[in-house]
């Protein structure tokens, strides 16, 4: 996946480990290949990350603004009121919350369809792993990012995708592999209805 200035990128670490993200600043062709200036998202600090295997890049979907750039409008347009900028601060909390609440539906319906792990210790008893939701993508189509767990592969989740699809309401879900261990679920939903044929 070629990466650009601006998009998103996540590595998967090991299970138990945090997954660590940021927004590439710059991509370097090196001669040991291609490598990213990322600004961390958890520090806010710089760094040099080659392109590897546990490297996951989420494309930033850049809305088309039309052929007026910001510097040809007047400075005044550009600031944000308070009043708009509280209401976006409000968009983005619900929208938010919507994918916090996708997530969690998302995790439910895997552990239900038993794609989940288990061990136990004398200390703690029975411990169940269940895949994780590490990120939402609003899309479209909406994906998902999924840490999965050791062993497991994209074939597990593609053998269910039906149910998954049928259990969040969607006409079809789209198991894509995006490293050794995660998977991305696109969100099919079903199509509108066609309308009144026109005579």
């Amino acid at each position: 996946m070629t990466a650009r200035v601006g998009d998103e990128i996540m590595i998967i670490q090991e299970l138990h480990e945090p997954v660590r993200d940021g927004q590439i600043r710059e991509v370097r062709n090196e001669p040991g290949g291609v490598v990213y200036l990322v600004q961390w998202s958890d520090t806010g600090q710089e760094s040099l990350l080659p392109r590897g295997p546990d490297v996951v890049i989420k494309h930033r979907h850049i809305p088309d603004t039309g052929a007026v750039s910001a510097g040809d409008t007047p400075r005044l347009s550009r600031l944000w009121h308070p009043l708009e900028w509280g209401h976006n601060r409000d968009l983005e909390r619900r929208q938010q919350a919507g994918y916090e609440q996708l997530a969690w539906r998302v995790e439910e319906i895997i552990a239900g369809l038993g794609l989940i792990q288990s061990d136990s210790s004398i200390g703690s008893g029975r411990v169940f792993h269940v895949p994780h939701v590490v990120s939402v993508d609003p899309g479209p189509p909406v994906g998902l990012d999924i840490r999965i767990l050791p062993g497991q592969s994209p074939d597990d989740f593609s053998a269910h995708a039906a149910a998954i699809a049928y259990d969040l309401g969607m006409a079809e879900v789209r198991i894509l592999p995006l490293g050794p261990s995660a998977i991305r679920l696109e969100l099919l939903p079903h199509d509108r209805l066609p309308g009144p044929a026109s005579r």
